[in-house]
């Protein structure tokens, strides 16, 4: 029997650690892991000459744009942007023109997927405009819940509607995702605009870290009598990951950080100005510092890039009118690993934080390991210098704040449901093979009320 494909002569990553060999793919799906003698023959053998075999990155926390806002990215760009940086599976934020809170608008979006999608992707939705659509969206196939400081629920709002929506969300099982903020951000951030403070001192103010903090303790109290699951998205201070230590085992709480928070601190605010304008804020070396060390601990098991391009003229002007995000995609692989390089953190505490973890979180049970069965997401890193450049990004957005970062990896291959979409560091794709992802949801019936429907 001779297969499509096998990898060898790498270094594959494990339960275990890295062990030497390689894998064997048939079609869509991984065959066999091991070392070659062991592996079948193929039609295609691929030597990586020592470097790393990985499972494909997950990022839980993209946003596609497209729709009223395709200037800025579309599935297309955004999912090749993805591939280019090594990323196999996306899911996609719901704050999209028009928002992504119903099955009507999920369908429209699902229908983006469907032969344009270079790499996985799958979507999250906003609360949607009644209970009875939370049912109808979690059977539908979304990943979770969003909820960010404008909506029209949020602590300190209206509480008990809130936590009606909570409950519903605990019985599918799927996360609620909080955008940790004061309910009034950005009229507090219009306002101080207004006054003397110069923009970016203003900006700060508005979006204070025990704010964050306080948000994400909200949340967790109103949520004490639902047990929903909690996820805090993009935690970017000291006083968020305390908040994370006393509560994590207190009630089914997780989160994530982004790499821009890990990078950079204020000063790189000061210094770049809208170019590095995201929300939350950058923060100090102190609360970086924390981030990092709740990450090495485990205590954050989740890292996402929070995608979010924006045109040039967006970003570039007066910092009150620049748009907040950071385009990611293209930058998350050669940060993190150029860190695991040079050993600020084990590559053991690094990868599944960006493979196996985000898939659990997700309930995708054969994506985010190497292992015999698992789809063939694939990629492969050799320790070899490169620049990042902003200018040849795949995405929308060709700018960044690392534009110029000097990286210890070189991303070589990449494999998408067992299809080489990259070689030797060329985007070869031929035909969009990534596919739709649905969640996989079973309501808790027994928690329903007898007379309730959904």
């Amino acid at each position: 029997m001779t297969i499509d494909l096998t990898i060898v002569n790498g270094k594959i990553f494990t339960s275990e650690g890295f062990k030497e060999g390689g894998i064997a793919i048939e079609g869509e799906s991984i065959l066999k892991v091991g070392k070659e003698p062991s592996l079948p023959k193929a039609s295609l053998r691929i030597n990586v000459k020592g470097a790393l075999i990985l499972p494909g990155l997950i990022d839980i926390h993209v946003h596609l744009r497209d729709f009223d806002q395709k200037q800025k990215e579309t599935v297309e760009t955004g999912t090749k942007a993805a591939l280019a940086g090594g990323v196999t599976t996306v899911v996609d934020m719901p704050n999209n023109k028009p928002a992504m809170n119903s099955l009507k608008q999920l369908k429209k979006k699902e229908a983006l997927v469907v032969g344009k999608a270079a790499v996985n992707v799958g979507f999250y939705s906003l609360l949607p405009e009644t209970l009875e659509e939370i049912f109808s969206l979690a059977r539908g196939g979304i990943f979770g819940f969003k909820i960010y400081p404008s909506a029209t629920l949020y602590p300190h709002k209206k509480d008990e509607q809130l936590q009606q929506y909570m409950a519903k969300i605990a019985l599918t099982s799927l996360p609620l995702i909080i955008h940790a903020d004061a309910a009034n951000a950005a009229e507090k951030e219009a306002e101080l605009y207004s006054s003397n403070l110069p923009a970016i001192a203003a900006f700060l103010k508005a979006h204070p870290p025990q704010v964050e903090a306080q948000a994400l303790k909200d949340f967790i109290i109103l949520n004490e009598e639902s047990k929903a699951r909690l996820h805090c998205a993009h935690i970017s201070s000291k006083k968020t990951t305390d908040v994370l230590e006393e509560y994590s085992k207190k009630t089914n709480l997780s989160s994530e950080v982004c790499p821009h928070y890990l990078f950079l601190t204020e000063k790189e605010l000061q210094k770049q100005q809208g170019l590095a304008k995201c929300l939350p804020p950058l923060r100090t070396t102190t609360d970086q510092k924390a981030l990092w060390q709740a990450l090495i601990e485990n205590k954050i098991k989740i890292i996402a890039t929070d995608h979010a391009p924006h045109r040039y003229k967006e970003k570039f002007c007066e910092f009150e009118h620049a748009a907040s995000g950071i385009a990611g995609l293209e930058t998350l692989l050669p940060l993190m690993f150029t860190a695991a390089f040079k050993g600020k953190i084990s590559f053991e505490g690094l990868i599944p934080k960006l493979t196996k973890n985000p898939a659990q979180f997700l309930g995708v049970a054969d994506r985010g390991e190497l292992l015999a069965g698992n789809f063939a997401d694939v990629i492969v890193l050799a320790k070899e210098k490169t620049i990042i450049r902003a200018e040849e990004f795949q995405s929308k957005a060709k700018w960044s704040p690392f534009d110029g970062f000097h990286s210890a990896v070189t991303l070589k291959h990449v494999f998408v449901n067992g299809a080489h979409v990259k070689d030797e560091g060329h985007i070869i794709l031929k035909a969009r093979t990534g596919k739709l992802l649905k969640s996989k949801v079973k309501i808790s019936e027994e928690r329903v009320h007898p007379t309730e429907e959904d």
